[in-house]
């Protein structure tokens, strides 16, 4: 187990770790959080701040990392982009003009999913590919009148996947015109989709629910969490789900079953964040006291 422990250092500021996101390579891991620090981490822990705290600094609410190693950070700001080079310089990249920035997720090498709006208020938002070459939105686009809380992806089945400020789950096949819905009995902060494209797993209240996307059924309701759940996540080889909670759990899931297989309880407080590595061996969490643990899962 590896604690990083960087958005808390100081008794003003809150240390929600909103985002985390590994490297496609696994050798490093980004964090962003509401003190407006970006982060990225290497494998034994040394810190490369992308975006410092500052006393203007605006919250950060969402991380990727593109296939070619492109850090891209959204949040009150709009979204700006982030490369270095082999000899350590930084190239930064944005569009000009951007409303606020909810969540990110990555189609492609060159495809960002972009959700905009307020995270916790209904505010007039949308969801939008972006180009992150050419810095041009995608056509076509989806306006959502509350606002995007969280985005998912899928590459493999080119899946995009949002939740909206109004109680609904999107999921859209960016190869077909429209997206198709899965109604929910209160918001979401919270959704991932398996990487084999055939499961949307939606943060509920206290619970996780698991549908099947093409059968377009609820399949069951994971219930174990004391605190609403803030985060999840699904493994590489689509076979657990993680969920991260207020209570400060973090729970592993069969995602065939709906069997619980462990649970952790680690000091970072509240659990708002989580990502797997990509060879499935190892989960980071961040809280809400600015920490993030590493370890191996079982």
């Amino acid at each position: 187990m590896l604690i990083y422990e960087d958005h808390n250092t100081g008794a003003e500021r809150t240390g929600v770790v909103h985002a985390l996101a590994f490297a496609p390579d696994g050798t490093a891991l980004v964090s962003g959080g509401k003190d407006g620090a970006v982060v990225l981490w290497d494998a034994s822990g040394e810190r490369n701040a992308l975006l410092e705290h500052t006393s203007n600094s605006l919250p950060v609410y969402s991380v990727a990392i593109a296939p070619d190693g492109a850090v891209i950070a959204g949040g009150a700001f709009g979204w700006r982009g982030f490369r270095i080079d082999g000899d350590g310089n930084r190239e930064e990249f944005g569009p000009d003009k951007l409303a606020p920035t909810t969540a990110l997720a990555f189609l492609d090498e060159h495809t960002l999913a972009v959700g905009t709006g307020e995270r916790v208020k209904p505010t007039a938002g949308s969801f939008e590919l972006w180009n992150i070459n050419s810095r041009r939105r995608r056509e076509p686009h989806f306006l959502e009148p509350n606002g995007v809380r969280s985005v998912a992806a899928c590459p493999d089945r080119r899946l995009v996947a949002w939740a909206t400020g109004h109680r609904k789950v999107c999921v859209w096949d960016v190869l077909k015109s429209e997206p198709i819905s899965f109604l929910q009995s209160k918001n979401s902060p919270a959704i991932a989709l398996s990487p084999d494209g055939r499961s949307l797993v939606i943060a509920v209240d206290y619970s996780v629910k698991v549908y099947d996307i093409v059968k377009r059924f609820e399949r069951f309701e994971l219930k174990a969490h004391k605190g609403a759940v803030w985060a999840v996540a699904v493994s590489p080889d689509s076979e657990t789900i993680a969920s991260g909670s207020w209570d400060g759990t973090v729970r592993l899931w069969d995602t065939q079953s709906g069997r619980e297989r462990a649970s952790y309880k680690w000091p970072i407080g509240r659990v708002y964040s989580l990502a797997f590595a990509p060879d499935g061996l190892r989960l980071a969490a961040g809280g809400d006291r600015g920490s993030i643990v590493l370890w191996d899962v079982e």
